[in-house]
């Protein structure tokens, strides 16, 4: 992980795997138990997925979206479960799976990719998707190292909640945000 993240650091989020006290962090903060669509975006090894696999009904979709084919290929060893379609694209192309998938909006999408990283340009672009196909009153979880991406998120969302995760390498900040 540590080399593919030398490698692309805009592409591989960490130098790490997500922590259990994040993924619970994570998954504490939402309600799953009505939905039918969840999107991760940025799913790496799993870590975070398998604690979102926890909480779903048995009828949900989870739409795993990860650019680096390598971790897609890791998750789709690691996680066997019909509710997981596992997507190696970008997140800029949510709407294309939304609707291969039969939905046009999410109930729930949660959030690793490294904003910060990415061009200005495509953080706002998949930014602006994220609030375009959530349901309205749906929650968008985002965790980040910095609170560098928080002013773009605030400027779609006017419900935003951010918490600390000290315990994760490194640590990171939770933003919890509602789509009124």
């Amino acid at each position: 992980m540590i080399e593919l993240f030398l490698k692309n650091p805009a592409r591989v989020g960490s130098v790490a795997a997500s922590s259990p006290f994040l993924a619970k962090k994570i998954t504490k903060k939402i309600d799953l138990t009505s939905a039918k669509c969840v999107v991760e975006l940025g799913s790496g090894t799993g870590a975070i997925t398998k604690e979102i696999l926890g909480g779903l009904p048995q009828d949900c979709v989870l739409l795993c979206f990860e650019v680096e084919p390598i971790f897609a290929k890791k998750l789709a060893k690691k996680i066997s479960d019909p509710r997981v379609k596992i997507i190696c694209d970008s997140a800029e192309n949510i709407d294309v799976y939304l609707k291969q998938f039969g939905f046009s909006k999410a109930d729930c999408i949660i959030s690793g990719l490294p904003l910060a990283s990415l061009p200005r340009k495509t953080s706002r672009g998949i930014l602006q998707n994220i609030y375009t196909y959530l349901e309205s009153g749906g929650q968008y979880i985002q965790f980040q190292y910095s609170l560098m991406s928080l002013r773009q998120i605030k400027y779609l969302f006017s419900s935003v909640a951010v918490s600390f995760v000290l315990f994760n390498f490194p640590p990171a900040f939770v933003y919890v945000c509602v789509k009124n």
